[in-house]
């Protein structure tokens, strides 16, 4: 058996595992294998290279699971049974209050975070898929990390985006208005 193909019984099967349909992981599989295969020729380019893309966010309340990485929709309702608040915020506003552990500074682009991940985000993001927006927490009264959607983020600032939807905790709302103006959507 290849590796390749074992790898990708072994994505099947954990998909299935956490309750999706059989068809329907095997057609993830499938699509999460090309798309590393894609992905593997720019890694480590510059985004001069990287094909053409457009941030299609996804704010659908249904996606907000996503802004997580490896959560399954029963972990997401019991976890965060109000869902998360979205908003709009300057990403040069939002990268000032970023805690370093969470921000990626001019030349960081590729030295920090998983490559791998990065270059796949890449080829998702230019066939123009849906992709939820970060997940931000408030750590201070000056900072912010990303909870999820460090390679989201990293590739908005690359591509140097003015603005980029948020999904904040409500728990976090009041902190978070201290730190940052954001253009609440569901507030």
């Amino acid at each position: 058996m290849s590796e390749k193909f074992e790898e990708m019984i072994h994505d099947e099967i954990l998909a299935i595992l956490d309750g999706e349909d059989p068809t329907e992981a095997k057609a993830i599989a499938e699509l999460n294998q090309r798309i590393y295969e894609e992905s593997k020729k720019y890694v480590n380019k510059v985004s001069s290279e990287w094909p053409h893309i457009i941030f299609n966010w996804d704010v659908s309340s249904s996606s907000q699971r996503f802004s997580l990485d490896g959560v399954t929709q029963e972990q997401f309702e019991n976890d965060h049974p109000e869902g998360f608040l979205l908003g709009y915020v300057s990403l040069k506003e939002f990268d000032s209050i970023l805690h370093i552990c969470s921000r990626r500074d001019h030349g960081e682009l590729w030295q920090l975070g998983s490559r791998s991940k990065l270059a796949r985000l890449v080829i998702y993001l230019s066939e123009n898929r849906p992709i939820s927006p970060p997940l931000v927490k408030s750590i201070s009264d000056r900072e912010v990390i990303l909870q999820g959607g460090h390679h989201r983020y990293a590739i908005a600032k690359e591509l140097t985006q003015e603005k980029i939807p948020i999904y904040v905790a409500p728990a976090e709302k009041n902190q978070i208005d201290k730190l940052l103006t954001v253009e609440w959507k569901n507030a």
